[in-house]
C-alpha cells in the first residue's frame, strides 16, 4: 500500500477530471496500485441510476491485515 498525495490545485483538479470522465478507469488504478488484493474484482463497477443500483468492485476480496506493536 502507498500514500495517495497530490500536491498542488492543478493536480487535484486533474484528477477530479479523470475520477469524472472515467471513473471505472480511475478507480481501478487507485485500486490496483493502493491495496493489496486476495482476489481481484470481476468488474469496477456496475450502475443503474434508474433502480438505483450500484455496484463497486465485484468479486472482490482484500487482504486487510495490521501491524501489531
Amino acid at each position: 500500500m502507498s500514500n495517495y498525495h497530490i500536491k498542488h490545485l492543478e493536480e487535484y483538479y486533474q484528477v477530479y477530471r479523470k475520477s469524472i470522465r472515467e471513473p471505472e478507469n480511475f478507480w481501478e488504478e487507485i485500486a490496483e496500485e493502493h491495496f493489496v488484493w486476495r482476489k481481484k474484482w470481476n468488474t469496477v463497477l456496475e450502475w443503474d441510476f434508474s433502480k438505483p443500483a450500484v455496484k463497486w468492485f465485484e468479486g472482490r476480496s482484500i487482504k486487510y491485515y495490521r501491524k501489531l506493536y
